[in-house]
């Protein structure tokens, strides 16, 4: 088991705009043979709090939104990868995203 000195925010104490825009923190979660959804790389049970994103180590910001995100602004360009390349949405805000993208629609009316 690694190391359970994580830092994590109860969840009593986070702000309430995150409520709605977290999703999760990145780690991976698993039953326990007592039958209790814990953290696999720690065996802390999932309900101590709110940890870290497990990719920038970071907490939202304010708003909720993933720290190294933030306020994404306007899309400069981008490029849907066509099905058998990376794709990329490159911001205003000097953030660029690439991957191997799902792509969505929903209704803004």
């Amino acid at each position: 088991m690694k190391d359970k000195n994580i830092k994590y925010i109860k969840h009593e104490d986070v702000p309430e705009s995150w409520l709605d825009r977290c999703s999760g923190d990145g780690y991976k979660t698993i039953i326990n043979d007592k039958g209790e959804r814990v953290y696999a790389d720690n065996g802390m049970p999932v309900d101590v709090g709110y940890r870290p994103c497990a990719k920038c180590g970071e907490y939202p910001i304010n708003d909720g939104e993933d720290y190294c995100l933030q306020h994404l602004g306007n899309v400069m360009n981008a490029c849907c990868g066509h099905g058998n390349k990376k794709g990329y949405v490159q911001f205003d805000n000097g953030i660029i995203i690439e991957g191997y993208f799902e792509i969505h629609r929903f209704n803004v009316d």
